[in-house]
């Protein structure tokens, strides 16, 4: 009796993902005719798929091929689309489980084409609507009438953070934070900070952890205004918007405490680090991203020419810039998350949400980090003889990895709504040791200053730049912008100009984290197991 087509195709499909004889083109024929089988004759397929396509991905044979990447990930898309299809012919648990324990036990391409795979499920988020417009005609106030009209009493002396204008009141608990806007920002802009503020305190979005979001003031019922007379001058670095918008919120006293502040000890940096990443998981599963718990650039100076502004991109594994300058400001603290203009809906799964996630990570076990080598401050960049400062003796290897642990399952509970019993999907030893060789010391100290950056400045704020840098007068006497690339100091970072990040552990262990909150949601929400594996 002949053998159905389907099942000599797949037959012939594992034998080849399986025999060393077949090239890689051969094994990914096999690969795309699995998919076509995944969803076209589910059926046909079974656990010794499964066992080819792992087979495969822990093979070592491609890992320097540079296409690997594409193959990996066809082949780790098979075991999803067995878990999404429907019926899936019983194999969706199984296939969960055989991608976890693959997180845990590739590298590489391999590694990546698996969390990408995972990071892809379909979960079922609702984003909340948008914002209604709140009209053009901005109102103008001083800073004494909007005190005085919301019966509030500035209490000593007045402070700048950052761009915001911050006074004590005569209650303890509160601040009085006016927040200027930079040339650029929108009314529009301004507005949706104070509007996720409401929304935020309304009951649907109460969680039972610490979080206090700041009470808006608006100004003749709108969220921004005109403050055009200050009681105190902007500091010299803030540039404030042309028609001097604002908002003004109260804010609690803790609104500016950061995990990685001098004299916040470790049980209290380790707190807050789970609990906002708990925060950023529950809001992620409510729709709403916080895109930027950090700023993470690729390379600043080139930000005004390139259309993605520099932004760090995580998953392509290039070299993070000043990243220690990352840390000194993150955009959640003390009383929880902070900056609400950086918050923005999101609906679904895909790689986008698995891609937002991953900052999210990214930027919570960098502050971790930045927290060892903050105890001492000072201890950063070249030592008098120009070597690298090394400040692993700062770095405590059981509390990092304590540290890790509560971000990754704080946030796999927030996003997942149910208890974190997963541990971390990755060897956190090797991922600790690795953090403090790379963290601990500043290798990475220079970058080139291209000749495309220096022309897209002015030549006032070329020669402030280098000044910023350590540049004598000497020195900028005998530069001229736009002649040559200039290299400058501006680390520490994780990585030498134009290449990879020094730390591609920390770019794994992000993947697999953010994979693995996004396989639990969708296997808690479609009720496929979802074992916990062992830990290492």
């Amino acid at each position: 009796m002949a053998v159905p087509f389907p099942q000599t195709l797949k037959r012939q499909s594992e034998t080849a993902l399986t025999r060393s004889r077949f090239d890689f083109i051969a094994k990914y024929h096999a690969v795309a005719d699995l998919r076509r089988l995944a969803r076209r004759h589910t059926e046909v397929l079974d656990e010794q798929t499964l066992a080819a396509l792992g087979h495969l991905l822990r093979s070592q044979d491609f890992q320097q091929v540079r296409q690997s990447y594409f193959l990996f990930r066809e082949a780790a898309a098979v075991m999803t689309d067995l878990a999404t299809t429907a019926g899936g012919n019983g194999l969706g648990s199984q296939a969960l489980e055989a991608l976890q324990h693959l997180l845990r036990t590739t590298r590489g391409s391999a590694h990546r084409g698996v969390a990408e795979a995972l990071g892809g499920l379909p979960v079922k988020i609702a984003p909340p609507r948008i914002f209604a417009g709140e009209g053009a005609c901005l109102p103008a106030i001083t800073w004494n009438r909007l005190s005085e009209s919301k019966g509030l009493k500035p209490v000593g002396s007045l402070r700048y953070i950052g761009r915001s204008l911050v006074a004590q009141t005569s209650s303890t608990a509160d601040l009085l934070v006016v927040k200027l806007a930079k040339p650029g920002d929108t009314a529009a802009g301004l507005s949706s900070e104070i509007q996720w503020m409401e929304r935020l305190r309304t009951p649907a979005y109460k969680v039972d952890r610490r979080f206090h979001i700041p009470t808006p003031l608006r100004v003749d019922g709108r969220p921004a205004f005109r403050c055009a007379r200050l009681p105190l001058a902007p500091p010299a670095g803030v540039n404030r918007h042309p028609e001097k918008l604002a908002i003004a919120f109260l804010a609690h006293r803790d609104y500016f405490v950061y995990p990685n502040d001098p004299g916040i000890d470790a049980e209290t940096a380790t707190e807050m680090l789970g609990r906002n990443a708990y925060l950023l998981g529950r809001l992620a599963a409510g729709g709403i991203l916080h895109d930027a718990p950090i700023p993470l650039f690729h390379n600043r100076t080139q930000r005004l020419r390139r259309d993605d502004q520099g932004r760090y991109q995580w998953f392509r594994s290039g070299r993070l810039d000043q990243w220690l300058d990352s840390c000194a400001f993150p955009n959640f603290g003390l009383s929880g998350l902070r900056d609400f203009e950086h918050l923005a809906p999101c609906g679904g799964g895909g790689r986008c949400l698995y891609r937002h996630i991953g900052t999210h990570f990214l930027s919570l076990l960098l502050v971790a980090g930045s927290w060892f080598r903050c105890k001492d401050g000072a201890k950063k960049g070249w030592d008098e003889n120009g070597q690298p400062v090394d400040a692993r003796h700062l770095f405590d290897r059981q509390l990092l990895a304590t540290m890790i642990r509560e971000i990754f399952q704080n946030y796999f509970s927030g996003f997942t709504e149910r208890e974190a019993t997963v541990p971390l999907p990755l060897d956190a030893g090797r991922l600790v040791d690795r953090m403090i060789t790379e963290m601990g010391v500043d290798r990475y100290m220079t970058e080139l200053l291209r000749r495309a950056d220096q022309k897209a400045v002015t030549d006032g704020q070329f020669l402030e730049f280098l000044e910023s840098k350590g540049y004598s007068a000497e020195q900028l006497a005998t530069v001229v912008r736009g002649e040559k690339d200039i290299l400058i100091a501006s680390g520490p970072h994780l990585g030498d100009f134009n290449r990879q990040i020094s730390l591609p552990e920390l770019i794994e262990g992000v993947a697999a984290m953010s994979a693995v909150c996004i396989a639990g949601r969708y296997a808690h929400q479609n009720q496929h197991r979802f074992p916990a594996m062992p830990s290492t």
